[in-house]
């Protein structure tokens, strides 16, 4: 007998600690420490066995040498994966609900994604993030899990470590371990009235397993620029003569806006005296290179009795505007202890703060009603001076009939920002006990602290005419321009107190219980306070402007929700599931009688693979196979306000001995039998493992039917204008659909090697609403009938454009002339009204009907690659918006070369556009402007290599990667706007960002 040694390390020359080694037939054993090495007794012709969890055996034949290095390979799909589900964890292979799972690793981190909402984009079927807008600090994606659930807020729960809504995109994603995904009422039930729409389950890191203490350093370095931008003219000679050809439809060439002698002199002066005559290019004055740094530090460590993690980050963005800056600092202290061998506790804290500046909500544009400037970048002439830093003025208004109420928006950009700073504190602390075996008692208290503070003082500042050498009469902000401030403030607390149950009975019978109580708390307060007359534009706070003229206001709210949870699982001879739910939750929203809801739910499994009878034929090739079935109700309760249930008094006037008093009024009717939204999902899924499990496919249906949606009430016409409807239970809207993943993975000699397609199919159908549906309903934009699909696609056909009078005579009446689009008339009645319009159940306008993805990978001796497709269907609109107007106005618009090139005309009768200020049909809903947001995008494609360790020991270095990285390279699509994955606001001019990354994860 001899003593052997040596180091077991991973594929990539990593260091493997607690690997099993053992001497075939005998009792002796040992394992690898912390840094892959092992010693072992055994006799010249032993059978070393090296076993692992997560990585293949290996069998090892001892000869005369005494060292014996080895690398184990990862297993290709292990079953023994543990999922986190609510208030615990499964294994994978027994669970019974539709979970999707995401481990956030190093080939996530190294990614240019500015928050955890964008990083899921692809990676889970069934869940949606749609990314709106490339503005740093609004930049996260909008989240939907199996389609819209409701009309109300649709948006999934998400929980962080067990303390619900927490911001997602405030959680640093160095410090996010695996996020789950609930997508059925089984997985989801646990949490009851605010699972309707899925949940989202975030864990983070721990020192959970580690033998000693290791340090590491992640940093990120991109460059940003815009995926694509509108094409506005920067020529304001050409720009006129688009206005002169505009008004040619209707105006005698001596009465146009715009002479030919103005055209004709800033044509010639342009290229001598651009300060009198310019020619602005505002995209390249107001859109800049955008920047984005991510640097975070983490040490993680453990032993028998306790375990730790640590970490502290910066985020700097700089978006593609200007002065849209965001910065946001993460720190994160997880720790947990083992008091007695039956007793543990720990704690959790997280904390966050941020700063964004920015003018308007959305970048360049307000869709708010109270913003009468929110799209006045389509006045944003190219005959402006942004800004001469000679005589620190800013540009307005210089040619002769121009409006003077042109927009420079650089100056908006730079004197009228709003600066936001928020702080976030979320400490949770618990305490397990296990009085006998399999039963532990735990109780956790959370509560999530925020602070927010926005500032709005700007600058004072008026157009100025450089040809006149004098101010214009447009005011930007007027000289007693004052400074507000906002405060909002408040916090959640979480208390838990719960039982935990697990036993097996005779070997083949594994049961595990939980019972929970919950209590929820919210509180939030706002305050409002603004000044006019600054004493100088230099002050920023309120006590530097004059009390003449100032305003307040401020209020408070608040809500509790009592929770009571059961769930019941069973794994009967590891091949027959079993899962139980209820929540009961209880809500202050409700009045008594209506403030509980009850959400059970049951699901039944089968893995078939391990009868007998199957596996007897299957076992050459079916590896895994498993049936499940689940049923059960899910709430919502996010359409309901805190005090909306309660009656309140609002101002209003009396006639009291003729003459009018000041009094107060009941302004609303409250529905007392208003309650929960309730949803009732079906779901039935199958997992199959083919060849070891190198291919893996899931799939799933589902049916949602959500009844009882709030919604406003029908009133008598004798009542509307003296209460307030109030909302009743009432529209229902069903979601089915399909989805599935399909994946590969392997190994061939040194090169692993994978790919994982994704794609889910969603269809809604309103079946129920609160009042009757004219043909042509809408409600907040989206058109409604019953038994279609919510927002389907309704819209006129048209003929095209007219080419000649004769195809205006041959067309049904409508106010036509050659250069317009003609509309069909499709009930033959004549004449063209909205009941032409034409209806599509297949296609949705606010969201695609089908999504999928494509993730491949490959690596190589440390060398490793990733090539990430994701894509949509289904979904057409009209690319109609303020910056594609066909029938602008006689003054001050922003031309596109668009404008130049498209519009019919006798020279240009193939034009893609009608004619310049034509019918004002050519601005409708037709087919005419209608796109089809088909697309598919090079999401990201990531080249990195990881030194060997042999190399780094030397420096004392455990790991170090190096990687390049790109976002959003590339995307085709025959979309004629900004970006086909954009919902909402048309006229948002803020483009999604293409990266261009460098990524560097150090480990010690």
């Amino acid at each position: 007998m001899k003593t052997i040694t040596g180091v077991v390390t991973d594929e990539n020359g990593n260091p493997l600690p607690n690997i099993s080694v053992s001497v075939k037939g005998s009792t002796a054993g040992t394992t690898t420490d912390e840094k892959g090495k092992y010693t072992i007794n055994a006799d010249v012709g032993a059978t070393l066995i090296f076993t692992s969890v997560n990585h293949d055996a290996f069998n090892l034949v001892i000869d005369s040498r005494n060292e014996y290095n080895l690398n184990l390979k990862a297993k290709i799909n292990s079953l023994t994966d543990v999922v986190v589900v609510g208030y615990g964890k499964q294994k994978k292979v027994n669970m019974v609900g539709a979970v999707g799972t995401v481990t956030f690793d190093n080939k996530i981190t190294s990614r240019t994604l500015p928050n955890a909402s964008s990083a899921l984009t692809g990676l889970v079927p069934g869940l949606t993030a749609i990314q709106n807008s490339g503005m740093a600090g609004r930049n996260s994606a909008t989240l939907l899990i199996r389609g819209l659930g409701t009309v109300n807020n649709a948006s999934p729960l998400i929980v962080v470590d067990g303390m619900p809504d927490v911001d997602i995109n405030r959680v640093n994603m160095n410090d996010i371990e695996t996020i789950s995904v609930l997508k059925d009422a089984t997985s989801a039930s646990v949490y009851g009235s605010r699972a309707a729409n899925g949940v989202i389950l975030i864990t983070t890191k721990s020192g959970k397993g580690s033998r000693k203490t290791s340090i590491n350093f992640n940093s990120n370095m991109a460059v940003t620029v815009p995926t694509r931008a509108f094409d506005f003219m920067a020529d304001y000679p050409r720009a006129l003569t688009l206005h002169q050809r505009r008004a040619a439809t209707n105006t005698l060439p001596q009465n146009f806006q715009f002479k030919n002698g103005t055209i004709d002199q800033w044509l010639a002066l342009g290229m001598i005296d651009p300060l009198r005559y310019p020619n602005t290019d505002w995209w390249d004055v107001i859109l800049r290179n955008g920047s984005f740094q991510n640097y975070n530090v983490s040490a993680m460590g453990g032993n028998e009795t306790s375990n730790f993690f640590a970490s502290v980050g910066v985020k700097d963005e700089e978006g593609l505007q200007v002065n849209n800056d965001y910065k946001q600092y993460n720190a994160r202290f997880n720790f947990d202890y083992k008091i007695r061998s039956n007793i543990n506790t720990g704690i959790k804290f997280n904390a966050n703060w941020s700063d964004i500046s920015y003018a308007l909500e959305e970048g360049f544009t307000d869709p708010a009603a109270t913003n009468t400037a929110g799209f006045d970048m389509q006045y944003a002439i190219a005959g402006i001076v942004p800004y001469d830093p000679a005589s620190d003025k800013y540009g307005g208004v210089m040619a002769y009939g121009e409006d003077p109420q042109a927009y420079n928006p650089y100056t908006l950009y730079v004197n009228s920002l709003t600066k936001t700073n928020r702080q976030e504190v979320n400490p949770t602390m618990y305490i397990d006990w296990s009085p006998i075996k399999g039963l532990t008692a735990t109780a956790d208290y959370s509560i999530n602290y925020y602070n927010e503070f926005q500032k709005n003082a700007a600058m004072p500042n008026q157009a100025f005419n450089f040809q006149t050498n004098s101010f214009g009469s447009r005011v930007y902000v007027g000289a007693n321009a004052g400074v507000s401030n906002a405060t909002r403030t408040g916090y959640k607390t979480l208390w838990n107190a719960r039982l935990n149950y697990h036993t097996v009975i005779k070997t083949n019978h594994d049961v595990s219980a939980l019972a929970l109580y919950s209590e929820e708390y919210w509180y939030d307060r706002y305050q409002f306070g603004s000044r006019n007359d600054r004493l100088h534009p230099s002050l920023t706070e309120i006590d530097a402007a004059l009390t003449d003229i100032q305003s307040t206001g401020g209020n408070t709210s608040s809500e509790g929700l009592q929770s009571y949870v059961g769930r019941i699982n069973y794994t009967g001879f590891n091949k027959y599931l079993f899962e139980g739910n209820f929540r009961v939750d209880g809500s202050s929203k409700f009045l008594s009688g209506s403030k509980y809801g009850f959400f059970p739910s049951v699901a039944v499994g089968w893995r078939f693979t391990e009868e007998d009878f199957i596996n007897d034929f299957t076992q050459s090739f079916l590896s895994n196979g498993k049936l499940r079935v689940s049923y059960g109700t899910l709430g919502n309760n996010s359409g309901v306000g805190r005090y909306e249930q309660q009656e309140t008094l609002s101002a209003s006037n009396y006639m009291i001995a003729n003459s009018v008093a000041r009094g107060f009024v009941n302004s609303k009717l409250i529905n007392q039998f208003l309650t929960w939204e309730e949803s009732s999902v079906l779901n039935v899924g199958l997992e199959l493992g083919f060849l070891r499990n190198r291919l893996a496919v899931e799939l799933d249906y589902y049916d949602r039917l959500t009844t009882g949606m709030n919604r406003p009430s029908e009133m008598s016409i004798h009542l509307t204008g003296a209460y307030n409807p109030p909302r009743t239970n009432i529209g229902n809207l069903r979601n089915r659909g399909v989805e599935g993943t399909f994946s590969w993975r392997d190994r061939v000699g040194a090169v692993n090697y994978g790919a994982t397609f994704n794609a889910s199919y969603n269809r809604s159908i309103l079946e129920k609403w609160n009042e009757f549906l004219a043909r042509g309903a809408t409600t907040n934009g989206a058109n409604i009938a019953l038994d279609m699909p919510y927002s389907f696609l309704y819209t006129y056909e048209d003929l095209g454009i007219a080419q000649t009078w004769q195809d205006v005579y041959n067309a049904t009446p409508q106010g036509a002339q050659p250069g317009d689009i003609l509309r069909k008339d499709l009930n033959g009645d004549g004449r063209i009204d909205g009941n032409d319009q034409k209806a599509y159940p297949n296609i949705q306008q606010n969201r695609p009907t089908a999504n999928f993805s494509l993730n491949t990978y490959v690596s190589w001796k440390g060398i490793d690659a990733a090539v990430f497709f994701t894509g949509a269907t289904g979904r057409k609109t009209f690319w109609l918006n303020a910056f594609n107007n066909v029938n602008f106005g006689t003054q001050r618009y922003a031309s596109t070369w668009d404008h130049w090139n498209n519009p019919w005309s006798l020279e240009n009768r193939g034009g893609e556009w009608p004619r310049l200020g034509g019918s004002g049909n050519n601005t409708a809903e037709t087919r005419l402007w209608l796109d089809d947001l088909s697309y598919v995008r090079l999401k990201n494609v990531q080249i990195g290599y990881t030194i060997p360790q042999s190399l780094l020991k030397r420096i004392h270095v455990a790991n170090l990667r190096i990687a390049g990285s790109a976002e959003n390279l590339t995307t085709f699509t025959s979309y004629r706007g900004l970006d086909p994955e954009k919902e909402g606001n048309n006229n948002n001019l803020y483009p999604i960002n293409k990266s261009y990354a460098l990524a560097i994860q150090l480990g010690f």
